[in-house]
């Protein structure tokens, strides 16, 4: 009976040692796993032990369909500038073969290559025809970038339908080229070289590097501020006379050369 008793005490003495030395380990055990799975409840974590192979894949499926969206975009602007290079490689490999030798030659290249110019369906450029109104805002609208506006051309002689009505309203809306006191704006009008002048100083505002230049001609000229901005700019020039000569019709090369040198300011 003795035996009993003590063999009793012993297993309750080790026992008790058995739950108090568990009782830690089983805490931490239940900490870790509510922790686990507060942090992630996808497959493979605590919240979703099993990792399936279909599980697997849609988990992976999630993180590339972010991925295949960035490369598509990607591919899509590379084709663009791609196309873009090409375009600028065929202008820049084009040359008017009247233009060759021309004292002009640089400048007309240069708006060429920006796809700001062009020539005449024989291939040539006719560098000494003059520039019509409509031709010159095609020329602004692709030099200031801006967008057609087809709806702003309100001009009872420029139809939506015109080739230039886009570069028209565009260049009326911004306030660079205007119409006449009768409403009309005139668009195969031949310019001069003070309108050309006055267009060109409203739409670049170049700035003046010397002092500015007086011509005899120009004196009381309504568009003698113009003139002398850009000539001050050293952007347009006069005659070896001193003359500026404004009402002269400005040709083709004349109006390239002073847009080529503002835009390479």
């Amino acid at each position: 009976m003795g035996k009993k008793l003590l063999l009793c005490l012993i297993l309750l003495c080790v026992g008790t040692a058995v739950l108090v030395f568990l009782r830690p380990a089983v805490a931490l055990e239940d900490y870790l796993f509510e922790e686990s799975a507060a942090i992630d409840q996808g497959p493979g974590s605590a919240a979703d032990p099993v990792f399936t192979r279909s599980s697997f894949h849609s988990y992976v499926e999630q993180l590339l369909s972010g991925v295949r969206g960035e490369l598509s975009a990607i591919e899509d602007r590379l084709d663009r500038v791609a196309l873009q290079v090409e375009q600028v490689r065929e202008r820049i490999g084009r040359v008017f073969p009247d233009m060759k030798g021309h004292w002009a030659f640089e400048y007309v290249s240069f708006l060429q290559s920006r796809g700001i110019i062009g020539g005449y369906p024989d291939g040539n450029f006719h560098p000494e025809e003059p520039v019509t109104r409509a031709a010159l805002a095609v020329m602004i609208l692709k030099a200031k970038n801006l967008d057609p506006d087809p709806g702003a051309a309100v001009f009872p002689d420029v139809p939506r339908d015109h080739w230039a009505a886009g570069a028209i309203g565009a260049v009326r809306a911004a306030g660079f080229l205007k119409g006449y006191p009768d409403g009309t704006f005139r668009p195969e009008r031949e310019l001069t070289r003070a309108e050309a002048a006055v267009v060109l100083n409203r739409a670049f505002h170049p700035s003046a590097v010397k002092i500015f230049p007086t011509f005899s001609d120009l004196s009381g000229h309504w568009a003698a501020p113009d003139v002398q901005q850009l000539a001050a700019a050293g952007i347009i020039g006069g005659y070896p006379d001193g003359t500026f000569r404004p009402d002269w019709k400005v040709k083709r090369s004349e109006l390239a050369t002073m847009l080529a040198k503002i835009l390479k300011e």
